[in-house]
């Protein structure tokens, strides 16, 4: 798939999110209105596409693992079927 997402890019983003967050709280701790304004409306876009991308990414990987399921249990279906040797 074209638009896997690579963990590292998904940790990136965590991160600028952190970032964030911690800049608003300096910013509530130094009483200033006008950046805690800007960063709250910055962090009110940032953390949906964080949080998608953080769903995303654990739904690829669970279709990774459904998958490798599936062809195991093909695999021991096939084995199953042939005749033993005894």
């Amino acid at each position: 798939m074209a638009n896997n997402i690579n963990s590292k890019s998904v940790e990136a983003a965590e991160e600028i999110l952190r970032d964030l967050k911690t800049k608003a709280k300096a910013a509530n701790e130094a009483e200033d209105a006008f950046l805690m304004g800007v960063l709250k409306d910055l962090i009110a876009v940032t953390s949906p596409i964080v949080t998608r991308a953080i769903a995303r990414q654990h739904r690829e990987d669970n279709a990774k693992i459904n998958k490798a399921h599936k062809a195991l249990r093909a695999k021991v279906r096939e084995q199953g079927d042939t005749p033993s040797d005894d």
